[in-house]
C-alpha cells in the first residue's frame, strides 16, 4: 500500500499545484506580456499551446487530445501494473506519480478549449526555450528522477552480480 500511496500523493501534488498555478497565471498575467523575474533569463509570460510538446502539431484539432488521452491511459495501466508486480523499485513510485500527474494535468487543462496554459519563460534574448508550465516541469523532473533511480538500481544489481562471482 505504501507504493500506491507514494504514487497517488505525487500524482495529486502535480495535479493540484499545476492547476492552481495555471489559474493564477490566467487571472494575473496579460497574454504575451513578459514579466521579468530574473532579468530576461526567467520571465512569466502567459501563452497557450494547442499542440503537444514544444507546440508540435499545433492546431491539430482533436487529434492531440485523443492521442495524449490514449497515451495517458496506456502509461497509467502499465505503471500501476508494474508497481504492483514489483517490476519497478518502490523508490520509483513518486517519480512515476509526478510523470503521470503532469500528463493528466495538461490533459485536463486541454479538455475545455483544446489548448494548454503556459507561463514559464526561460532563455536569453531571442534564444528562448518554448514557454511551459509546472505540469511540464513535473514530467521532466519525474523522468529525470526515474532515470536516476533506474541507473542506481542497475549499478546496485551489477555490484551484487560481481560480488557473487568473487
Amino acid at each position: 500500500m505504501k507504493l500506491q500511496l507514494r504514487f497517488l500523493i505525487a500524482l495529486l501534488i502535480a495535479l493540484a499545484v499545476d492547476g492552481l498555478t495555471k489559474t493564477w497565471a490566467e487571472r494575473t498575467l496579460s497574454l504575451y506580456t513578459p514579466i521579468p523575474l530574473i532579468g530576461q533569463f526567467f520571465r512569466l509570460t502567459l501563452g497557450y499551446n494547442t499542440g503537444v510538446a514544444f507546440g508540435l502539431f499545433a492546431n491539430g484539432g482533436i487529434g492531440p487530445l485523443i492521442l495524449t488521452g490514449l497515451i495517458i491511459i496506456v502509461l497509467a495501466v502499465w505503471m500501476v501494473r508494474a508497481l504492483r508486480a514489483g517490476e519497478i523499485p518502490p523508490v520509483a513510485a513518486f517519480p512515476i506519480g509526478m510523470i503521470l500527474g503532469g500528463a493528466v494535468a495538461n490533459f485536463v487543462d486541454r479538455l475545455p478549449d483544446g489548448r494548454v496554459t503556459d507561463f514559464l519563460d526561460m532563455g536569453w534574448s531571442a534564444a528562448r526555450w518554448p514557454t511551459f508550465n509546472l505540469a511540464d516541469g513535473f514530467i521532466v523532473l519525474g523522468v529525470s528522477l526515474l532515470m536516476l533511480t533506474i541507473s542506481k538500481q542497475s549499478r546496485d544489481d551489477a555490484l551484487v552480480g560481481e560480488e557473487s562471482f568473487t
